[in-house]
């Protein structure tokens, strides 16, 4: 049994795997809650762990996991693994690496790959030419604010514009209107249409370059309101069909990561990223158990 941890900006995910790739236990909590957590009822042997929450949080995680027996395999960004190959810088974040690896092995096809959280991160997975075997390429992304960060910077950042509040300031009460008639309405649609704006440039600008409609792979506490924009606006009018929204994507990614490693028993756990491993012990994987909400 493999346990995998998202520790976000904001929040820490987990989910307990079988063998066959289905999610058997799963959590989450604020940051702030993990050290009252519990791991005990949890059942594994193994655990991979996407951290971008910093130094202090990664102690506390290590801290919480020392009691068990388990192998703990912290995961890093690398130039390679699992079919992808990764055009960023290394300084490129766990979480953001494991989702792409996720939607490559979804769909096999380019992505638009978004994770909208705390901050909104919008990847382009393009297919690598002259690839002999299919392999996919991240040729880049975009960081925005997330959705409740960029109307709360206004806020602070300005004397008359209202503070945020995420009770009264989410999408239960404020409209998106793009001719918003008050001030609450006008930050809420801005920071929804700065987002949805970005992603449906990034999904034309990938169509262009691969000659093929991407899908694009929404995750994250926000998605559904992204989705819900997407559509509703025709922002996206072509890939309609293709906007999915895909639960638990980096935890998902990690469990990838986990089977890439145990195919191979000289890969070191500090560096999942050898170009020269063989990704045929992925193929065996059925990727159908994923749990992705079609919203159409």
């Amino acid at each position: 049994m493999l346990l995998t941890i998202d520790a976000g900006n904001t929040r820490t995910k987990w989910a307990v795997f079988n063998q066959a790739g289905n999610i058997v236990n799963n959590g989450a909590c604020d940051n702030n809650a993990l050290s009252s957590t519990d791991f005990s009822a949890l059942k594994f042997e193994r655990v991979t762990v996407s951290n971008v929450a910093g130094e202090q949080h990664a102690a506390l995680l290590a801290e919480k996991l020392a009691p068990y027996t388990a192998t703990v395999c912290w995961i890093k960004a690398t130039s390679e693994v699992c079919g992808v190959s990764n055009q960023y810088t290394l300084d490129l974040g766990a979480d953001r690496w494991a989702a792409l690896i996720a939607a490559w092995h979804l769909k096999h096809v380019p992505c638009v790959v978004v994770n909208a959280g705390t901050a909104v991160t919008i990847d382009a997975l393009s297919i690598e030419q002259n690839s002999v075997n299919h392999q996919a390429v991240f040729i880049g992304g975009l960081i925005l604010p997330g959705l409740n960060l960029m109307q709360q910077s206004l806020g602070l950042a300005t004397a008359q514009l209202p503070k945020f509040n995420a009770v009264t300031d989410s999408a239960e009460y404020l409209t998106a209107d793009i001719f918003a008639k008050n001030t609450a309405d006008a930050i809420y649609s801005g920071a929804l249409h700065a987002i949805t704006g970005a992603i449906a440039l990034m999904a034309h600008e990938l169509h262009c370059q691969c000659k093929q409609l991407p899908f694009i792979l929404l995750s994250g506490g926000n998605a559904p309101v992204i989705y819900q924009q997407l559509i509703e606006q025709n922002l996206v009018v072509q890939m309609a069909q293709q906007v999915i929204i895909v639960d638990n994507l980096v935890l998902q990614g990690l469990f990838l990561l986990d089977n890439f490693k145990l195919g191979d028993s000289n890969l070191n756990h500090s560096n999942l990223g050898n170009s020269n491993l063989d990704h045929s012990n992925l193929d065996h994987l059925n990727l159908d158990h994923l749990n992705q909400s079609d919203m159409q």
